[in-house]
């Protein structure tokens, strides 16, 4: 127990005790004499103050460290120079209320009053005034240059689920420092506690890379004001701030944050850029696992998920097919593949793909 709260013990059982002689003094209660010094109605009364500030003093002490907390942050959250211009000024009104008493002494009639008026009156006009000029009490002038810009890189909720990144950054090919937004670790969150069994996956997955990168290169989580806004935007906001890259797997996110003028790093087009070149005139194997969108077009993947379109491939659905590469595009979401079939004599077409 601190000090403060036994001297506050001891005040309120003072307290009582002074209740007591009062009482005593105009009548109000007998006298019940205990010795020379005190009675046994002082004594009670005493007693009485003590179990009261048992009760109300830890409130009362909670209360006030609480107002003291809120009060403390709000001093923080001000400008600095209005603090100190609230001070000078204050202090130079009071010097000013301590000469205009000393002359007016003489004057028969003044009073303390009149004093405590003019000490506010001189107090809070000058404080009105200095805070208006604020901008002479700084204690330091702005820079003329502007501050360093921290750089580094901004990751997003769809890099984190991917999981890739974290493998990018054991190899050593992902300098950091790294952030991650306060929104996208509650998006990472709710995917965890999620009732859907997919979504607790990403959002365990999504965690575990955090961790894994946390450990390998360092990560920053930063604590930024959320706002109503729309996640994607402040975290584009939060990358603009600190002049750092966006990493992110979402096409949509990274048009829009070409918009806002943020570098955006890819794990899926570094994906894609490292895969192997398959050119005009290369062969594979794939199966044809879906109709395409032309008549007769057949759909089937390779191992990275890229998709080849092949023609006159559907009847051969569910079965491994040899395609001759005829085209390869690069669009902003991958590589897409288009064939044809190698030959009709090593793959024969399903009856039952045929009737489908």
């Amino acid at each position: 127990m601190s000090m403060a709260r036994w001297i506050l013990y001891a005040l309120f059982a003072y307290l009582g005790y002074q209740a007591g002689v009062w009482l005593e003094v105009n009548n109000l209660i007998g006298s019940s004499p205990l010795g020379s010094l005190t009675s046994l109605n002082r004594l009670y009364l005493g007693v009485v103050g003590l179990l009261v500030g048992f009760l109300l003093i830890p409130r009362l002490t909670d209360w006030a460290q609480q107002r003291w907390e809120h009060t403390q942050a709000w001093l923080k959250r001000l400008p600095p120079e209005i603090p100190v211009a609230i001070t000078v000024a204050s202090g130079l009104g009071l010097l000013l209320a301590v000469l205009l008493t000393n002359l007016l002494n003489q004057i028969p009639g003044f009073s303390a009053i009149h004093s405590l008026i003019i000490a506010a009156v001189l107090v809070s006009s000058l404080s009105a005034f200095a805070i208006v000029n604020r901008e002479y009490f700084r204690l330091a002038r702005p820079s003329a240059h502007p501050p360093k810009i921290r750089g580094g890189k901004v990751l997003d909720t769809s890099v984190l689920i991917d999981g890739r990144i974290g493998d990018v950054a054991e190899m050593g090919f992902l300098e950091g420092p790294l952030f991650v937004p306060r929104q996208v670790l509650r998006e990472l969150q709710q995917f965890a506690d999620s009732a859907e069994a997919q979504k607790r996956a990403k959002g365990r997955r999504g965690l575990d890379t955090l961790e894994r990168l946390k450990l390998s290169v360092g990560l920053e989580v930063l604590d930024s004001t959320e706002t109503d806004e729309p996640v994607d935007d402040q975290i584009l906001a939060e990358a603009k701030r600190l002049g750092a890259a966006l990493v992110t797997n979402d096409h949509a996110l990274a048009q829009l944050s070409r918009i806002y003028g943020v570098k955006t790093l890819s794990v899926q087009a570094l994906a894609s850029a490292l895969r192997a070149p398959l050119q005009q005139g290369d062969t594979l194997n794939i199966t044809i696992v879906k109709e395409g969108k032309e008549p007769g077009q057949g759909v089937g993947y390779l191992e990275d998920g890229t998709m080849v379109v092949v023609d006159d491939a559907i009847p051969f659905r569910g079965k491994e097919v040899g395609v001759v590469i005829t085209q390869s595009i690069q669009t902003q979401v991958g590589r897409l593949l288009f064939g044809k079939l190698q030959t009709e004599d090593n793959a024969r077409p399903d009856p039952k793909a045929q009737r489908q």
